[in-house]
């Protein structure tokens, strides 16, 4: 078990954890391209997959050279419940899309992950500012990826 004691450094081994997973599912996902045998199909998952494992590996190197930081308990269980409710509040909106179709569930998901994500005070600004760039970001992908790319898009079975 770890020392939490306030004053002793720490590694953040969870990190290089979790890039070292993101690592190994950017490979899987790269082997799993190999089977694709159209150009169009496998260009863009294999240039996620081959950025998250750049960024991952840079991740690794930057929390190894880095100066080990003082564990805060407060902290780090805040933080892990903010993680717990950003994963659920993607599932959900996932989990949504089939019935609603891709924007409503994406404008939700967004507002969501803005919400739990903030930790400065919400000014009068950002509660204006903030709705307004979350709904532009989603509509310029749904219109990106749906009009001008052509990927299908789920319209949603509530809607048919």
């Amino acid at each position: 078990m770890a020392n939490n004691q306030p004053g002793v450094l720490h590694r953040d081994t969870a990190t290089v954890g979790m890039a070292c997973l993101f690592i190994i599912v950017a490979v899987v996902f790269l082997w799993d391209t190999t089977r694709m045998l159209d150009s169009d199909s496998y260009v863009f998952p294999r240039a996620v997959a081959i950025a998250m494992i750049v960024l991952s590996l840079a991740l690794i190197v930057w929390n190894l050279v880095k100066p080990r930081l003082e564990l805060d308990e407060t902290i780090i269980h805040a933080s892990t419940i903010r993680r717990v409710a950003l994963v659920a509040a993607m599932l959900a909106g996932c989990l949504a899309m089939p019935w609603l179709g891709f924007l409503i569930p994406g404008i939700i998901t967004f507002f969501l992950l803005m919400f739990i994500a903030m930790y400065d005070e919400w000014s009068m600004k950002r509660k204006i500012l903030y709705p307004l760039v979350a709904v532009a970001i989603v509509v310029s992908f749904y219109t990106l990826f749906g009009n001008l790319l052509q990927v299908p898009l789920p319209v949603g079975s509530f809607f048919e």
